[in-house]
């Protein structure tokens, strides 16, 4: 008799755990990479991904020698070079815009958690960098993209720089890829505010 009651205890106990075991698990945390192609020369890119740190030694770990990052804060260029580790080792958050200067082309690959809720870059007047908070490529209305009349934002690619300018709507409304900075020149301070809830 003690035996079979130990038995029956035992398969209560394993149909609990395996009921526990079943039951549905959720996670907050969407994790990911985004492979982004550099070409020799500069490249206009935004971290799209955090990482915890976002350090250049993290976010550039197969960086070339020479490779430099410019970003541009409080009006003035600022610079990282790599000469087998960066000096300084910058941290490029979410949200800002940066220059990559890159010795040969190649892929660098973003991994990290996708930003959710409600997001925010604050945009100052004059010329800043910036980028989109959350890994979506989508126009600028699209993202929401805050803008006063006049306003003109500035892509860099293979052809050079482009430009949209904000007449009521922006003309061209072009697409801003995923991990892509672009320059604006706002004609007053701005908060860029992006909802992501998967």
């Amino acid at each position: 008799m003690r035996t079979k009651a130990l038995l029956c205890a035992a398969a209560v106990a394993a149909g609990a755990l395996t009921s526990m075991a079943q039951s549905n698990v959720y996670s907050l945390n969407i994790v990911g990479y985004v492979n982004t192609p550099m070409v020799t020369g500069y490249n206009l890119l935004g971290n799209p991904l955090d990482n915890g740190t976002n350090d250049l030694a993290s976010l550039f770990p197969n960086a070339s020698f020479g490779d430099t990052v410019y970003t541009f804060v409080g009006g003035s260029f600022q610079s990282a070079v790599y000469f087998g580790s960066w000096s300084p080792d910058a941290v490029l958050a979410p949200g800002l815009g940066f220059f990559y200067n890159a010795g040969a082309p190649g892929t660098n690959t973003f991994v990290g958690n996708v930003l959710t809720g409600t997001q925010t870059v604050n945009i100052p007047a004059g010329y800043s960098m910036v980028a989109s908070k959350i890994p979506i490529a989508a126009t600028l209305g699209n993202l929401n993209f805050p803008a006063n009349f006049g306003d003109t934002v500035y892509y860099y690619g293979a052809g050079g720089f482009s430009s949209s300018v904000f007449f009521g709507s922006w003309s061209p409304d072009n697409t801003v890829g995923v991990g892509q900075g672009f320059w604006i020149n706002a004609g007053a301070a701005e908060v860029w505010t992006q909802v992501f809830n998967p």
